[in-house]
């Protein structure tokens, strides 16, 4: 048997630590400096990422959040200080240990036909309308508002019709490539899972691709 050089090498918390700290695989992609200082034409500051680090930080896929991410992203896309939604972002936390996701024969039947009837509103975010005279900044601030309008559409369909969502992308780099490939192509593929592709199908994307731009 052949032992450890060192029992600090080894086992599943170590691993964990290195993890965190920086000091495990991937470590010189978590160490994000504290980017580059810029100022708008309105005269506002804001901060962006080193060119090396730019392309992989936006295009991070954000499929899931917890409350204080949530919230923060929130503030972010609406383009105002953190009180703004603080009053919107109260939640229920139901104290009984039942499991909201294993459902009774009846409960997922009715679980299906609200699906159904709202089927229209789980939709493709869309990208706002723009022309050669939209600047940059305009068309920045139209998008984030467009996708925060969106994603508040989800969640009250959470709160108050009380569907459980699945994982959704959050990231407005991630929409706005779809956005671009959408307006450049002159064909669009889907790719669906073949063990039920009619489940994975988005015909609102279809629906979405025929719209005029």
């Amino acid at each position: 048997m052949v032992l450890a050089k060192s029992k600090k090498a080894v086992g599943l918390g170590n691993s964990l630590m290195n993890d965190r700290f920086g000091k495990g695989k991937g470590a010189d992609r978590k160490k994000v400096s504290a980017g580059i200082h810029r100022t708008d034409q309105d005269g506002q500051t804001y901060v962006t990422n080193a060119p090396k680090e730019a392309d992989w930080v936006k295009m991070r896929s954000v499929t899931e959040q917890g409350a204080l991410d949530e919230f923060l992203s929130t503030a972010e896309l609406a383009g105002t200080d953190f009180t703004a939604e603080k009053m919107n972002n109260v939640k229920i936390i139901h104290t009984d240990q039942k499991n909201p996701y294993l459902l009774s024969a009846a409960e997922e039947r009715s679980t299906i036909r609200k699906q159904m009837a709202k089927r229209n509103r789980l939709t493709v975010p869309r990208r706002p309308q723009w022309d050669e005279n939209t600047t940059a900044q305009d068309l920045d601030k139209r998008e984030r508002a467009s996708l925060l309008d969106w994603r508040r559409g989800l969640a009250e369909l959470q709160d108050t019709d009380d569907l459980l969502m699945t994982p959704f992308e959050r990231n407005i780099e991630v929409w706005r490539q779809l956005w671009r490939v959408i307006e450049r192509s002159d064909l669009v593929v889907q790719i669906v899972d073949a063990r039920d592709p009619l489940l994975f199908r988005s015909e609102d994307l279809e629906k979405y691709v025929k719209e005029p731009i």
